[in-house]
């Protein structure tokens, strides 16, 4: 039975901070957290009578035109940002993103492959569900279902969620959360098209971290 409007608020808070919070504090490796917040969430939803469809995470819309196309966004994007955006935004900040946490894969082509491979089969679906599928739906129905303020709240969070990178990097990373769940709305609620999208983007920025230029 679905809790009252009230409670529900306070409820969804609380899981938005968990799904914040949790990845970073929880003290689990990267392939098991996203396990259970996204555990936490189905039930979440299912107690209220709602499921991943809903948020639109549905694996009837998993298209091949969901794939050339966000993908082809994606590395459009990811192009604009390495050449264009990233370099305007260092020298706004007068510093680069925080990129340690992928040494790693510099040339290291199986690295780079192995992290690809777990940012296409949980991290970037994990995410996209998390932010532009529960977050950004439970603020839009907090704030009177208003797109714009919805999606400015959720971009700040997502783009807090990955503190670790500096302030360059998070400025960078706000305006990919704007321009993702712009493309929300979009292409109607199919999460699949962010998460090609988002995998692009990753395939090629991490390429450019795996061959030295970043």
């Amino acid at each position: 039975m679905a809790v009252r409007k009230k409670n529900r608020v306070w409820l969804d808070c609380v899981m938005i901070a968990f799904a914040m919070l949790f990845p970073h504090y929880g003290h689990l490796p990267m392939y098991a957290y996203p396990f259970v917040v996204l555990g936490v969430i189905w039930v979440y939803l299912n107690f209220n009578g709602e499921s991943f469809n809903s948020i639109g995470f549905r694996f009837s819309d998993l298209k091949f035109k969901a794939f050339y196309t966000g993908g082809a966004i994606g590395l459009l994007y990811a192009a604009f940002a390495f050449w264009i955006l990233g370099p305007f935004i260092t020298h706004l900040c007068f510093k680069s993103a925080n990129l340690s946490d992928f040494n790693f894969i510099r040339h290291h082509f199986l690295n780079y492959l192995f992290l690809i491979l777990l940012a296409a089969v949980l991290v970037i679906p994990y995410e996209e569900i998390v932010f532009r599928g529960f977050i950004f739906n439970r603020a839009k129905t907090m704030l009177g279902k208003s797109f714009l303020i919805s999606g400015i709240i959720t971009s700040i969070l997502f783009a807090l969620y990955h503190w670790q990178e500096g302030v360059g990097a998070m400025i960078g990373i706000f305006i990919f959360a704007l321009v993702i769940t712009w493309l929300y709305k979009i292409f109607k609620g199919n999460l699949w098209y962010l998460i090609f999208f988002h995998l692009a983007y990753d395939v090629f920025m991490l390429g450019v971290i795996w061959i030295g230029k970043m």
